[in-house]
């Protein structure tokens, strides 16, 4: 009779076999790999060709040195860290890169002695290199604003009166401070006719009668003392023309009287005159 004892070895769990990959499985996952090695390097900037060195991050990068180099006073070490996108037009930060630069080199003038003539020789380049960025356009409502602030700063006027136009054009919601500010930067550099032609237009565009007063008193006040009386007459009555209700009021049928009077048109102003009485006695019709 056979044993029914059975050898130890025999009875020993047998182990699971070792999993080895398949040479398609290697295949696959060495696809995967690549291919998610390939879509970071593409995120990056990567151009096919291994130059990392024109990436939109690697730009940005550098934007931050420069803004790290400037608060510590190194602007030309600060200016070389934007130079290579400064010769790319075409980089994706070249824009940042622009902004960067203004902010060095104005902060660089401004460090200059008061008065002196390394300031006066700073400002004026600043004043050029504003026409350049200026005549580029297609900035930001929030990056005309900052130019027209840092103009006025260093006697730039007309730069930053066409900086605050640029801000009204681009934010319609900021357009009247925008313009007032505008005509403030005018009058500072002398130029109170053209102020003031931009405070009539602003007369004649807004809905409100007491701005429209307000606006059209001072445009002509400005015109006329940039101008004389005769040339705030003339342009007065345009406007009125097209305000046929504001040129019914007492205070600016009064005014458009004085400036006919001093502008040798006694006639004019006796005319001005008699309308407003007319109206007066029609109002008082029964």
């Amino acid at each position: 009779m056979m044993s029914l004892c059975m050898s130890p070895a025999l009875n020993k769990p047998q182990l699971p076999a070792q999993y080895v990959l398949r040479p398609a499985s290697i295949f696959i996952f060495i696809v995967v790999v690549l291919t998610v090695i390939l879509a970071i390097a593409w995120s990056y900037g990567w151009n096919g060709k291994l130059d990392f060195q024109n990436s939109s991050a690697n730009g940005k990068a550098r934007i931050q040195s420069a803004e790290l180099l400037l608060q510590s006073g190194q602007y030309q070490a600060a200016y070389q860290q934007l130079k290579p996108i400064l010769d790319r037009p075409q980089d994706p930060v070249y824009r940042q890169a622009q902004r960067m630069q203004w902010k060095i080199d104005w902060t660089n003038a401004m460090a200059q002695p008061p008065h002196s003539a390394a300031r006066a020789k700073a400002q004026a380049a600043l004043a050029l290199r504003l026409d350049q960025l200026l005549k580029e356009g297609r900035w930001s409502a929030k990056d005309y604003a900052h130019f027209a602030i840092d103009a006025q700063m260093i006697g730039a006027y007309d730069q930053s009166a066409e900086a605050w136009l640029a801000v009204a054009r681009e934010n319609p919601k900021a357009a009247t401070q925008a313009m007032n500010s505008a005509a403030a930067a005018w009058t500072a550099n002398g130029k109170s006719v053209k102020a003031g032609q931009l405070l009539l237009q602003m007369a004649l565009h807004n809905k409100q009668t007491s701005l429209q007063e307000d606006y059209f008193i001072r445009g002509l006040t400005l015109i006329q003392g940039g101008g004389g009386a005769r040339l705030a007459l003339a342009q007065g009555e345009k406007i009125l023309s097209g305000l046929p209700q504001l040129a019914k009021k007492t205070d600016i049928v009064l005014i458009m009287a004085r400036l006919a009077l001093s502008a040798g048109q006694p006639s004019l102003a006796a005319q001005w005159l008699k309308a407003q009485l007319e109206s007066s006695a029609q109002d008082h019709l029964p």
